[in-house]
């Protein structure tokens, strides 16, 4: 880990949200794939966070520096890529979001418990 708090509830601490709904989902995806694994790597063309995650286009990894998202160190076909303290933000946001959205999904399968 990198020191940041990357809990899912960091989000709601007194912190303004950032404004996930303008990432596409494969930002989303790449964001907390990053997060999990606290760093993407590039490998065999493509960029992966965990071992079991889906690949990570280029492009995506591009388009998420250019918004600040991450910093990116490459190495002719090696490289890395972290996120930026706005990435830990966007990535909190999402992790928030899926974490509501599944307690409102069980809340609603179990009618008459809340």
């Amino acid at each position: 880990m990198t020191g940041h708090d990357h809990s899912a509830e960091a989000a709601s601490r007194g912190q303004p949200r950032a404004q996930a709904a303008i990432l596409s989902p494969a930002k989303r995806d790449a964001l907390i794939a990053c997060l999990g694994a606290s760093v993407l790597e590039k490998r065999q063309g493509a960029w992966h966070g965990r071992p079991d995650d889906k690949r990570i286009s280029g492009i995506t990894v591009a388009d998420l520096a250019r918004d600040g998202m991450l910093i990116v160190a490459t190495n002719q076909r090696s490289g890395s890529a972290r996120l930026t303290e706005r990435g830990h933000w966007f990535a909190r946001t999402l992790l928030h979001d899926a974490a509501a959205a599944t307690r409102e999904s069980a809340d609603a399968r179990l009618p008459g418990l809340t």
